[in-house]
């Protein structure tokens, strides 16, 4: 029996002892005594609980004694006081009268499968709390393992996935296509990386950034893939608006720059037009041809009004309270004529008394584009388009919808038609500059763009809500106005048109709009002197100081621009009235003129109306006097013609002569 326990001993790798019931050594492999630092034959007849500490040794005691009266095997783990962590197995030997007479001792170092296993533990709670969703696949892209935020971001657990394709989260001809080149990047031995739209348990569709990699045997062999998943519908949303704010932000910084030159293009073309309307007779054949030129012109103007509309707020705004109901009335009023007999045209008014403060023409241009669209939404088979008006009481959390909104009294405007419809892929698309589905340039993809930018402006919120074939209805809300004092802004009376007899130095190096505005103002019984950029208006108003009224120049000249020649102008005159112009006013706001002390600011292009308006109030508030239409009302009625009333550049203006 000792022979073949000694050769047991000599062939096991473990470190094994054989002892008796009192722990004393029988018999003694080599790879346990190398680990006592002693010989097999020098541990014969020592006891074993003596070359332990006597913590360790009681611990052992402890499990011998259990082997004895058990004659059952034991087996334990413990940390060795020499280092590292042994699994110890005791096993009984018995006589043939079943009496444990010894005790076989089995110790194995297993220090670095614990370390293995505590870093798979590891590994496997930090898949487990991953943020991303870790899937790991087999070579037929059945599912094998999923991590819980893959269950909480498809809602599948792992017991009912476990076994499934990972095909079935990619659902609808869009996503089976974006499975397929998946599927073929893996095949071909690559790793695929991108974002695609998986769906969920409950049928929503979710925006996923992923990456696929295979899991390589020995020789490359690929034994399965694993993927990490990560939501980035949220952000996807966000990188969406950021990229509409960095377009807004590119039209607006685009329009900007041609703004100022397209206009002084634009302003001799509406002056000369304006012109030669009334020149002509009403019946003479050439008024219509004025027309159009004007009416061209206009909307060329209010086409780059609406760029950049897109970026900022219109500085001219003059917010008044009105009812939204009688600008849609005169919307309908407008439409029923252009529309064909197919489309019909039903207007519910349930506003009640509420107004709004806003800008009336943008109010105006925010229901017709809207009406428009429906319009164009019918144009094969008609319908109806529908329009309402009528006052809501917003409360938080009536309008989930509705994040931008606050609580508080609202209009609400609705516009819906009976048309195609649009697909959600066109929905998110609507409101972005120049997105149009109209064909053959029957639009400029601007309508929607500039109707959100007012009503956000506004402080209201618009949406739309659309299904193929069901048509669409665009939903604006807009906060109805703080109680006002006085009358309401409508059917204000137009007044005559002013004219005034004054002294006027028009500096602009713009030669055509220097002479359609000297011909406009000449036509208002003004004396026109025309200086060709800054330093030459500096230098004429020096030859004669008393001798001008009034200073309309441009902001941006060659060399002197328009506020250094205001700023010198006022430092000489401070009663001088002064006229800044600009085609983009961005150059120079309102406000920043007015500062300088310039009277106003005129906007280009500009009608005849406006440049009357404009420099009768300028001269007028030079003596706080009201308005003046006429030499009898005019400072410096008594002047003559002289060489100021011949315009161009004969010379300076006569001196300043007496009052009326």
């Amino acid at each position: 029996m000792e022979t073949i326990f000694k050769e047991l001993f000599s062939a096991t790798t473990d470190l094994a002892l054989l002892v008796d019931r009192q722990g004393v050594i029988l018999a003694s492999n080599p790879a346990m005594a190398r680990r006592l630092r002693l010989t097999p034959d020098e541990l014969l007849g020592e006891n074993i609980f003596d070359f332990f500490p006597l913590e360790h040794a009681l611990r052992r005691k402890r499990y011998l004694d259990l082997v004895l009266e058990t004659a059952q095997t034991v087996t334990f783990e413990e940390l060795s006081h020499l280092g590292g962590v042994l699994e110890v197995r005791l096993t009984p030997v018995s006589s043939e009268s079943g009496q444990v007479r010894s005790v076989v001792v089995l110790a194995r170092d297993i220090t670095e499968r614990k370390q293995a296993e505590e870093e798979r533990i590891r590994l496997v709670t930090a898949i487990e709390q991953a943020a991303e969703a870790i899937i790991i696949l087999e070579s037929d892209f059945s599912i094998a393992f999923i991590n819980q935020t893959f269950e909480a971001m498809t809602g599948y657990s792992q017991s009912e996935i476990r076994g499934q394709s990972i095909a079935a989260l990619y659902q609808g001809a869009n996503q089976q296509r974006q499975f397929r080149m998946l599927v073929e990047t893996l095949e071909a031995g690559d790793v695929w990386t991108g974002r695609s739209y998986n769906t969920r348990k409950d049928g929503t569709v979710f925006q996923c950034e992923k990456t696929v990699s295979p899991i390589r045997g020995q020789r490359g062999v690929a034994l399965g893939y694993v993927s990490l998943w990560r939501d980035v519908t949220d952000t996807a949303e966000l990188e969406r608006q950021l990229r509409t704010a960095q377009k807004m932000e590119a039209i607006g910084t685009l329009a900007g720059g041609i703004a100022h030159d397209f206009n002084n293009v634009l302003a001799p073309i509406m002056l000369h037009a304006e012109l030669g309307l009334e020149a002509l007779d009403e019946d003479h054949p050439v008024r219509a041809s004025f027309a159009e030129i004007l009416a061209a012109a206009e909307r060329a103007s209010a086409l780059v009004e609406q760029i950049l509309n897109l970026g900022r707020r219109r500085e001219g705004d003059e917010p008044v309270p009105f009812r939204l109901s009688s600008i849609v009335r005169e919307c309908v009023k407008l439409l029923r004529p252009s529309l064909p007999a197919t489309i019909r045209i039903d207007f519910q008014d349930a506003s009640g008394d509420g107004l709004i403060l806003a800008d009336p023409t943008q109010a105006h241009q925010v229901v017709m584009n809207l009406c428009t669209n429906a319009a164009h939404a019918m144009r094969n088979k008609g319908g109806v388009l529908g329009l309402s008006v009528a006052e809501r009481d917003v409360r938080d959390e009536d309008f989930p919808a509705y994040p931008e909104l606050v609580s508080g009294r609202y209009v609400e405007l609705a516009v819906s038609d009976t048309g195609t419809g649009m697909t959600p892929e066109f929905i998110e698309k609507i409101f972005d500059p120049f997105f149009t589905t109209k064909r053959n340039g029957s639009g400029s993809g601007l309508g929607l763009a500039v109707v959100r930018n007012i009503v956000t402006w506004q402080g209201g919120a618009v949406r739309v809500q659309s299904e193929p074939g069901a048509g669409s209805t665009f939903r604006v809300f807009l906060p109805l106005a703080p109680e006002w004092v006085g009358a309401e802004g409508e059917g204000a009376v137009r007044r005559e048109r002013p004219t005034g007899t004054e002294c006027v130095l028009l500096a602009d190096d713009d030669r055509a709009l220097t002479a359609s505005v000297r011909m406009a103002l000449e036509s208002l019984g003004y004396h026109v002197t025309v200086a060709r950029d800054g330093d030459e208006a500096l230098e004429r108003f020096r030859q004669s100081p008393e001798g001008f009224d009034l200073v309309l120049a441009d902001v941006t000249m060659p060399g002197m621009t328009g506020v250094d020649l205001a700023r010198e102008l006022l430092r000489e005159r401070p009663d001088l009235a002064v006229v800044l112009t600009s085609g983009y006013t961005e150059l120079t706001s309102p406000e920043e003129a007015r500062s300088l002390g310039v009277r106003s600011f005129l906007k280009k292009p500009c009608s005849i109306d406006e440049l009357a308006r404009v420099v009768r109030d300028a001269l007028d508030a030079r003596h706080g006097s009201g308005a003046s239409n006429g030499p009898a009302g005019a400072s410096g009625a008594g002047r003559g013609a002289g060489p100021a009333g011949t315009g161009g550049s004969a010379g300076p203006p006569a001196p300043r002569g007496g009052g009326a």
